[in-house]
């Protein structure tokens, strides 16, 4: 039997980021999903999909992350290249 089912876009993206949040955290997805949506995190992303989607997997991670600093989740003096070594090595390009 085929499955006919149609996923918006807006839910993929969303479902993307549970799952790279979740690798962060090095957890589950259902503790990912509980996380972001306690935070009012899976909300952004939907709220702000028209401009979050244009834009990279470590830029909505290092905003998620920056949400997560603020709400409390993570310790105020925590930094994004703490909880996402991968941002240490980004580079900003020079126009």
């Amino acid at each position: 039997m085929k499955n006919n089912r149609v996923f918006s876009p807006q839910l993929l993206f969303v479902i993307f980021y549970i799952a790279e949040f979740a690798k962060v955290i090095n957890s589950t997805h259902d503790v990912s999903f509980n996380v972001l949506t306690e935070h009012g995190v899976l909300d952004y992303l939907e709220k702000h999909y028209e401009v979050l989607h244009t834009q990279g997997r470590l830029y909505v991670l290092t905003d998620i992350v920056e949400m997560l600093i603020d709400s409390g989740y993570f310790p105020k003096d925590s930094s994004t290249a703490d909880i996402v070594p991968e941002y240490r090595n980004m580079r900003v390009k020079e126009i």
